[in-house]
C-alpha cells in the first residue's frame, strides 16, 4: 500500500513538473522583443512559438490521461482497502458473536443444577441395615457421585457419634463462584438440609463448599435443636467467601 501510494505521488509530480516546464518555455518566449526585429525572424518565431504550443497541448493532453489514470488506480485501490477493512469488521462481529455463544454455552454448562423435589432418597440409602466398612464406602461414593450435579466435586464423607446408631455426615465441594451458582447452592443445601431433617440418625452435618480460588463460600454445621430440627451455625470469617 505504501509503494502504490508513494508511486502514484511520484507520478504525480512528474507530470506536474513537465506541466510546469512548458509554462516555463512559453513565459520565455512571450517575452522576447520582436520589435526591432525583421519579419523573418518574427515569421520564424511565430511558427516556433505554435509547434511549442501543440507540444504543451500535447503534454496537457498526456499529462491530464495520466492523471486520470492514477487517480482512478487511487480509487480502486481504497476501494479495495475498504472492502478488507469491511471484512474484517464482518470477521472481528463474527469472532465477538462466537466467543460470547462459546462463554454463554460455558456458563451454561458450568452452572449447577437444582435439587430434586423428590430428594436424592437419603433416607433409604443411610438406614439400611448390616451396613459393614465396604458397603459404608459404597454409600459414600454413591451419595457423593448423585451429589454432584447439584455441588461441583461434592465428597460425602459419614462417620458414627459416640451415640449409638446416629451419623455425623462431612459434605465438601467446590464450585465456580458466579451470582447464579451462589444462588441456587444455596437453595440445593437448604433442600438438602430439609431431607437430611427427616433422618432422625443423622445427628448432625458439617458442609465446607469452596470456590476454584479455595475461599470458603459456605462453611458451618447444622445441629439438632431441643425440636429435632436442624439449626445452622456458620463458621464463615467477615470478609472471605
Amino acid at each position: 500500500m505504501n509503494v502504490f501510494i508513494f508511486c502514484c505521488l511520484a507520478i504525480m509530480g512528474i507530470i506536474f513538473l513537465c506541466l510546469l516546464y512548458r509554462l516555463v518555455v512559453h513565459y520565455q518566449l512571450d517575452r522576447i522583443n520582436v520589435k526591432q526585429t525583421s519579419i523573418l525572424f518574427q515569421t520564424k518565431l511565430n511558427h516556433f512559438k505554435q509547434r511549442e504550443l501543440r507540444k504543451s497541448f500535447m503534454y496537457l493532453f498526456v499529462g491530464t490521461m495520466g492523471l486520470i489514470t492514477v487517480l482512478s488506480f487511487a480509487i480502486i485501490q481504497l476501494l479495495q482497502v475498504e472492502t478488507q477493512i469491511q471484512g474484517l469488521r464482518t470477521s472481528n462481529r463474527s469472532l465477538q458473536s462466537e466467543v460470547k455463544t462459546i462463554k454463554t454455552k460455558k456458563s451454561t454448562k458450568n452452572l449447577l443444577k437444582e435439587y430434586p423435589t423428590t430428594g436424592l432418597e437419603l433416607e433409604k440409602t443411610l438406614t439400611a441395615k448390616d451396613q459393614t466398612v465396604e458397603t459404608k464406602e459404597q454409600i459414600e461414593k454413591n451419595l457423593s457421585e448423585a451429589l454432584l450435579p447439584y455441588i461441583e466435586e461434592a465428597n460425602l464423607v459419614l462417620s458414627s457419634s459416640s451415640e449409638a446408631d446416629s451419623l455425623n455426615v462431612l459434605l465438601t465441594g467446590s464450585v465456580e463462584a458466579s451470582n447464579a451458582n451462589l444462588v441456587i447452592l444455596g437453595q440445593n443445601i437448604s433442600e438438602l438440609m430439609r431431607e437430611a431433617e427427616g433422618i432422625k440418625k443423622i445427628a448432625e452435618v458439617h458442609i465446607n463448599i469452596v470456590d476454584r480460588e479455595g475461599n470458603d463460600l459456605y462453611k458451618g454445621t447444622y445441629v439438632r435443636n431441643e425440636k429435632g430440627q436442624f439449626t445452622f451455625q456458620s463458621e464463615l470469617r467477615k470478609g472471605k467467601g
